[in-house]
């Protein structure tokens, strides 16, 4: 494989970006919670977790909310929600169940150059999403969830495990860790490397468990934890 320049590798993850919120947009926005719209036991107990960390009536924003699977979770329990998604197409399908709910077309990526929402969080969600997410741009997303929560807020977020050895990379832009077929791209990090950048954003790790395809994290921002 040849010499990859940084250009060439920003350019290879913006690309998987745009193709990524395309898909999401086109071709599933309309199938999604037929084929993906159960909330498994593990990922309904972490919610109900953090839900027992924010205050009645607080806002939670669920980050790359998609159809807002979680919603009626954090509506019961009387929770404000702000739903936000780089799919416009996901959106539509979220509003068009709960239009009391605001949304926001805005990427993970784009959470810390939000000004206007730092600091609004009383607690927030990131589920099913991370593994959308290149390497080079974890410690960004992680900032900008930093950003948005509260001091001493805590969030949800899951990692994906990978079903099995994943191939050696085909092309010469992708690092190990990387899949990609059919126009999609999943990245899986090592447990150790999500820790790290979990520390460097001042995110402190509360709880972890591997259940349901995922690693499902708990975390609060600015208060110490434990493993």
């Amino acid at each position: 494989m040849g010499v990859v320049t940084p250009a060439q590798r920003r350019a290879f993850l913006d690309e998987r970006r745009a193709v990524s919120a395309r898909r999401y947009d086109e071709l599933h926005a309309p199938s999604y919670d037929e084929r993906w719209g159960e909330v498994s036991p593990t990922h309904r107990a972490y919610v109900d977790r953090l839900l027992a960390s924010t205050p009645d009536g607080g806002l939670v924003v669920d980050v790359a909310c998609g159809t807002g699977k979680y919603w009626p979770q954090l509506l019961r329990a009387r929770r404000r929600v702000l739903g936000v998604d780089q799919s416009a197409g996901m959106l539509a399908r979220a509003q068009a169940k709960h239009p009391e709910v605001a949304t926001r077309v805005l990427a993970l990526q784009e959470l810390a150059r939000a000004t206007d929402l730092a600091g609004v969080a009383d607690g927030l969600l990131c589920v099913d999403a991370l593994e959308n997410v290149g390497p080079e741009d974890w410690p960004v997303v992680l900032a900008g969830i930093r950003a948005v929560l509260r001091p001493g807020a805590p969030a949800y977020l899951t990692v994906e495990l990978p079903e099995g050895p994943l191939p050696e990379p085909t092309d010469p832009r992708q690092l190990p860790g990387e899949l990609f077929a059919g126009g999609g791209y999943h990245y899986y990090p090592q447990r150790d490397r999500v820790l790290g950048w979990l520390a460097g954003a001042g995110l402190a790790l509360v709880d972890q468990a591997e259940a349901d395809g995922y690693r499902h994290l708990l975390v609060h921002s600015g208060r110490s934890g434990h493993r």
